[in-house]
């Protein structure tokens, strides 16, 4: 039986950093055939942006004029009937969603299946994991839309005014609904064209209400499918381009124009709609009263009470007053100050936030600020304790935990404190180190101060988040109010330039490396290793290669594996389980302990299980290795090609073996980049670019 075609109609208007990071999501969905952009004549250059996207399956087409949201679909739907392919389904799409290939082919079958409903959705879910309560709603009355008008109104007439569904009317697979967000629903072509499509003489809003009672005239059926899901990001595109009074008015007239030629009761009677100029010059005062200072005052006595009120009034007051005097600070200063807010606490084992620091502080004074996490990391499990002391030795490096405190009212002072304290701290520059630090520290703040903001990307963290298209959101942020962005590998700035449409001059490389410091003036010290031995240093968690390990170590009984640094506990308890004596596990170690590790091992391993997060990585730890001149068997990922002819990799757990065998059996070869991988990638040598980029010379 011949595939059923889905082609998906994605709107753009002035947000192509939004739907590019949606057409990265969704482009190789096999649910979906072909994907039409469309951009509505946005005046921000988003129509060549995303022109450059374009393939055998993406169009990206542009629109006359912008005439708003159902123009713009219908733009898009007109288009595909022109393509000599057919298609049995549209979707409409928001770019601000997540969704699943899985999530769209069930909707897909549902329909298939179905022969008596036209049109489908899953449930949008909203940012907080919360089902939306307007997932669905019923057919809008005249008396519900004009007291939702306003506050005021609703207030007055103390009725409900949303026609949403009681909660216990989701049960089940699916549930009959009279409109369905426009967000993101998919709908059967024929019924889509026998209705004539979108009505076109809405600019905003109302589109969905429309289309519902369109197909409910026809006889058509629509459904919400219960056990399914998509988050929803909100209005991004509408939020930047209109303000409330515009956007208001919007709504007013679309919904105007609904009850005049789709509401019964108002086609039978005009003078109903006639209410509307009444309700919409209320719902305008009420909004611009709201953006008076007394109104404001209002708000914040309500929400914080007297005290605190006026508490935070002295504290806003007080960053004014003192501001000539923070920029006259800094002008005074022997030294620039530089906060480095960093992914890991200071006694982890040493990596490169740790080096990036040290070598800050040989020209600015900086302060290493981490999230306090030692009551997460003291006596994780009963053998191996995950903190290693990391002593600092610069008298400008200082080390500072960060506390977060809750949102509730029992905490609002202490964290409004928190923010106060990093602005009066007057840092000349912050580097952020992960996305998700804006939640704790708002990148505001330090602009209204006038610092200076970096983004440090060590790896493709997107792969840690569950909640990935709220992450993007995080990032651009991040992204958008950063002078540079620092990155770790060639691959990770390739793939955050083109994933958020950012140019390459804003980028820059910094590899990780090894401290020569330490390694150049190590004098040989015996370890006790068992040997002949093959060791890993570094953090052991679900990248961990550990199946081809003990593969190996089962069948090789004379030859010891030694497994050094912070370990996750599930791993260590299957490592104790199986109790192999030639399997050792060490814990962390000093950083000064590293080089004896080495030195005193046979060959080194980096075992990784290559995901999203490792294929991004340029490891520290091979410089380390290659130092002393040792074997390499390793994973193989293609940042790694750097290496060629220095390391044995393998690609899958029949070659683990070989790889093995061959760098016990073989001494170690030099070829000609080796001299200039040693060094280029001192520490020293590496993070000059970072001095040089802070001081405006990049």
């Amino acid at each position: 039986m011949k595939k059923k075609r889905n082609a998906i109609i994605v709107l753009n208007y002035n947000d192509s950093t939004t739907v590019i990071n949606y057409i990265n999501l969704i482009k190789d969905y096999k649910s979906i055939d072909r994907i039409v952009i469309v951009d509505n004549c946005s005046p921000d250059g988003s129509y060549d942006i995303l022109k450059e996207y374009e393939n055998d399956k993406i169009v990206v087409i542009k629109t006359e004029a912008n005439k708003g949201y159902a123009y713009g679909n219908n733009y898009g739907v007109k288009y595909l009937d022109q393509e000599k392919e057919q298609y049995d389904f549209i979707t409409i799409s928001n770019p601000d969603i997540d969704i699943t290939d899985e999530t769209i082919d069930k909707c897909l079958n549902f329909l298939d299946k179905h022969k008596d409903i036209v049109m489908t959705s899953p449930t949008m879910y909203m940012l907080d994991g919360s089902k939306s309560l307007l997932r669905a709603w019923k057919e809008r009355k005249l008396d519900s839309d004009l007291r939702d008008s306003s506050a005021w109104l609703t207030k007055k007439n103390d009725k409900e005014h949303k026609e949403i569904y009681e909660e216990d009317y989701f049960k089940g697979e699916y549930s009959y609904v009279d409109c369905i967000p426009g967000s993101f629903f998919i709908i059967k072509y024929k019924a889509f064209n026998d209705v004539g499509y979108f009505d076109e003489n809405t600019f905003l809003y109302y589109e969905e209400d429309i289309l519902g009672k369109k197909l409910k005239n026809k006889g058509y059926k629509a459904a919400i499918l219960n056990d399914l899901k998509f988050t929803h990001f909100e209005s991004v595109s509408i939020n930047k381009s209109f303000n409330k009074v515009s956007k208001y008015k919007i709504i007013q007239k679309s919904k105007k124009y609904y009850h005049e030629h789709y509401n019964e009761e108002c086609i039978n009677n005009k003078k109903n709609v006639k209410k509307f100029k009444w309700a919409t010059f209320v719902g305008v005062c009420e909004i611009l009263f709201k953006k008076t200072i007394f109104y404001k005052l209002y708000e914040h006595i309500k929400y914080d009470g007297f005290i605190l009120f006026f508490l935070k009034i002295f504290i806003y007051a007080l960053i004014i007053i003192l501001l000539p005097f923070r920029y006259l600070a800094r002008k005074m200063r022997k030294r620039k100050k530089v906060c480095y807010f960093s992914l890991v606490t200071w006694k982890w084992i040493k990596q490169r936030p740790h080096f990036v620091a040290l070598k800050l502080s040989e020209k600015y004074k900086v302060d290493y600020l981490y999230l306090d996490l030692k009551d997460k990391y003291k006596n994780e499990h009963n053998t191996v304790n995950a903190l290693v002391s990391n002593d600092v030795n610069s008298k400008y490096l200082k080390i500072k935990p960060y506390y977060i405190y809750p949102g509730d009212n029992k905490y609002r002072l202490r964290r409004g404190l928190s923010y106060l304290k990093i602005i009066l701290l007057n840092y000349d520059a912050f580097i952020y180190t992960q996305p998700n630090q804006i939640e704790t520290i708002f990148p505001k703040a330090l602009k209204f101060n006038k610092t200076k903001i970096y983004y440090e990307c060590m790896d493709n963290y997107i792969g840690w988040e569950q909640n990935k298209r709220y992450f993007e959101q995080k990032e651009i942020q991040v992204i958008n109010c950063s002078q540079k962005i620092f990155v770790s590998s060639l691959k990770l700035l390739d793939y955050i330039s083109d994933k958020y449409g950012i140019s390459k001059d804003k980028f820059i490389l910094v590899r990780n490396g090894y401290d020569a410091t330490l390694f150049n003036s190590y004098k040989s010290k015996k370890v006790d290793l068992k040997r002949p031995c093959a060791t890993y240093i570094g953090t052991i968690d679900n990248w961990f290669d550990l199946k081809n390990i003990l593969a190996y170590a089962k069948s090789h009984k004379d030859f010891y594996f030694n497994i050094v640094g912070p370990i996750n506990p599930s791993i260590k308890d299957e490592m104790d389980k199986i109790k192999l004596k030639n399997v050792i596990i060490h814990g962390p170690i000093e950083h000064s302990m590293v080089p004896s590790y080495i030195e005193n091992s046979d060959i080194m391993l980096m075992p990784f299980i290559i995901n999203d997060i490792i294929e991004y990585v340029d490891p520290v730890k091979v410089y380390e290795y290659l130092y002393f001149k040792k074997n390499i068997v390793s994973s193989y990922w293609k940042e790694l090609d750097q290496f060629n002819g220095l390391m044995y990799y393998y690609h899958n757990d029949a070659e683990f073996e070989t790889a093995m065998d061959q760098a016990i059996k073989n001494k170690f070869k030099e070829n000609k980049q080796f001299k200039e991988i040693i060094e280029d990638s001192k520490w020293d040598n590496r993070l000059q670019i970072y001095l040089d980029t802070l001081e405006g010379n990049k």
